[in-house]
């Protein structure tokens, strides 16, 4: 089952840059709004890897992606969770910022002519919709017969790899493992939509509405100061985590997402880091980190 769940990752990684060397490619002969191509390429890319997933696992679409409701109560302090280590991944950026620029941030920029709803579109439902379904989804149930903590760290592993570069790969760990534990415990992929979409759509609004002068002034800012600015949002945040996840464990001591596991019930201890995974491996370093490297040199 690894064997078969690590070439699906491989298909996964090779499709999604093939995709989106073509949709680059495309962009500059048709003279089409940039969100509406990434609109249409998110879809084009998502959605048949996911049915590829279904057909060949022969998985059952309900427990594999985890469609079940969740309480309010859940869904607030999911929320709230997601917010209170956004610090964190600021964090990250600032460290890495060193060796790579915040494409995250670039590109958000660079929607700003297409309006904000366009960039919420493409930005905030999207993602959370697709990227949570193919990690919190199929790669969670996918490695679950290697028990819920290595599907928990495969998941968010796999997904961060797939950001394509180094600075979002290490944010995307770190709340990749929080959304897959908050699904796990849950049993409803809407734990992590949730907090996903708001993130996103947070830093959509504050992107957007930013003026220059504020811009202007946050680049001014000495190295020091932006370290110490973070340190502080990072402390004034441990608070939330604490609370938000005490409540949390209150209301969720064990996990209460079905035991079975949806695509195989046998256990396999075979090698983890297959051939096929090692080509993700060198996919992410190659085509991810490689050139974003050489670009901030």
């Amino acid at each position: 089952m690894t064997k078969k769940m690590n070439r699906y990752f491989l298909l996964v990684f090779v499709y999604f840059f093939l995709a989106s060397v073509a949709f680059s490619i495309l962009s500059v002969f048709l003279p089409i709004p940039q969100w509406v191509f990434m609109f249409w390429m998110q879809i084009f890319i998502h959605v048949p890897i996911l049915a590829v997933f279904l057909i060949w696992q022969k998985c059952d679409l309900r427990k594999t992606f985890a469609l079940h409701p969740i309480h309010w109560k859940d869904a607030l302090l999911c929320i709230g969770i997601g917010f209170a280590v956004q610090p964190l991944m600021t964090m990250i950026i600032l460290l890495t910022s060193f060796f790579q620029e915040n494409l995250a941030d670039a590109s958000l920029q660079s929607m700003h002519s297409d309006g904000l709803l366009p960039m919420l579109i493409v930005v905030a439902v999207q993602p959370a919709l697709f990227e949570e379904l193919l990690f919190r989804g199929a790669a969670l149930q996918g490695y679950m017969h290697r028990g819920k903590k290595t599907a928990i760290l495969m998941s968010a592993f796999l997904f961060g790899m797939l950001h394509m570069n180094l600075q979002q790969a290490l944010y995307a760990f770190c709340v990749g493992v929080v959304f897959a534990f908050l699904v796990q415990r849950t049993g409803s992929i809407l734990a992590s939509m949730l907090p996903h979409f708001f993130i996103n759509a947070y830093n959509c609004v504050l992107s957007y509405f930013m003026t220059d002068t504020a811009v202007q002034l946050e680049e001014e800012y000495s190295i020091l100061q932006q370290f110490l600015g973070v340190g502080i949002q990072c402390v004034t945040a441990l608070p939330f985590i604490l609370l938000f996840g005490f409540y949390f464990m209150r209301r969720h001591p064990k996990d209460t997402a079905p035991n079975d596991v949806v695509c195989t019930a046998a256990q396999d201890d075979g090698n983890l880091f297959t051939l096929s995974m090692i080509g993700v491996i060198l996919f992410f370093l190659i085509f991810g980190v490689l050139p974003t490297l050489s670009v901030a040199a």
